[in-house]
């Protein structure tokens, strides 16, 4: 446990030098005259003690307010505290409240002891401070684990749960389903407000189950395809995405030739509630129906501009 002491030059000799001398029997303690020797430098050492400090003694005076080093050692433990963790311990030596108050109304909140009750009284409650602070800190680290732990066990139960969701017929029903919707969506985004009179349209293909193809101009293809969908069990299952462009021979033939332009892949899951995801195997970011049918269509739609862009070259 380190203590650092904060205080003016002019407060060492009747209070202060007793002050670090009573604490140094039970503490580790930063004091100026124990750390400071010729040729030192003055800041180095400072933020040295202050940056491993646990607490900071703050004696508190006219003269403390009046210097510079002391305020600058003063702002630094404040940029140290948090909101669960106040290290500032002031002393209030032969200062009034309102004086304090002048320079800081923060410091002048805060409960404190006056050097007045004499040294013994300012050692007891420094010691109490002390004491008390440390185990609100060990209760509150001693939270955060027992807050990681069921956070852990919570994580473990969804995992197990979605495995056997994966291996069980409802499980595979579920996702069904969602591929269905995900190709209703992919389909309805893709034709919402399309005419004849459109310089571009989408065709849409479903010659397998759980597969959905989509051409367009430009020989441009989309085909999403799930495989080893079986009837009790999806833990296998891929859904497979290729965008493609077909080109034609000099007959106007297709060609059996094939350019791929995006080769990818989605596992699915379950979120909280039995609700389908697709984990992209590129991103492992999860997506459910709507947002995998925006981030496809978005992809189908980049590579149709850019086979436009080529043929315009």
């Amino acid at each position: 446990m380190l203590l650092f002491i904060c205080h003016a030059s002019e407060d060492q000799a009747d209070f202060v030098r007793p002050l670090a001398e009573a604490l140094q029997k039970e503490h580790d303690v930063w004091y100026s005259e124990y750390e400071l020797t010729l040729g030192d430098s003055l800041l180095q050492k400072i933020d040295q003690g202050l940056a491993s400090c646990d607490f900071g003694v703050v004696v508190l005076s006219r003269a403390f307010f009046a210097k510079k080093w002391p305020r600058a050692e003063l702002d630094g433990l404040f940029a140290l505290e948090t909101q669960s963790r106040k290290i500032i311990l002031p002393i209030w030596k032969e200062i009034t409240e309102e004086e304090v108050r002048a320079h800081s109304p923060i410091l002048a909140g805060r409960l404190a002891v006056s050097t007045i009750e004499g040294l013994p009284r300012v050692l007891d409650e420094i010691r109490l401070a002390v004491t008390v602070s440390e185990r609100q800190r060990k209760f509150t680290a001693l939270d955060t684990a027992a807050e990681r732990v069921q956070s852990l066990k919570t994580t473990i139960a969804h995992k197990r749960h979605v495995e056997t969701l994966l291996r069980s017929e409802h499980g595979t029903e579920l996702v069904v389903a969602s591929l269905y919707k995900l190709f209703e969506a992919i389909e309805s985004v893709l034709t919402t407000g399309q005419t004849p009179a459109d310089p571009i349209q989408f065709g849409f293909s479903k010659k397998h189950p759980n597969t959905l193809y989509v051409n367009t101009i430009r020989g441009m293809h989309l085909g999403l395809h799930a495989t080893n969908v079986c009837s009790n069990s999806v833990a296998s299952t891929r859904l497979e995405m290729k965008i493609f462009r077909r080109h034609w021979d000099q007959f106007g033939q297709p060609t059996s030739d094939l350019m791929p332009m995006l080769d990818t892949a989605f596992k699915p899951s379950f979120r909280d509630g039995d609700q389908v995801v697709w984990i992209s195997e590129a991103d492992s970011v999860p997506r459910d129906e709507e947002q995998l049918a925006g981030f496809v269509v978005d992809l189908f739609v980049d590579r149709v501009h850019r086979a436009i862009d080529e043929n315009a070259d």
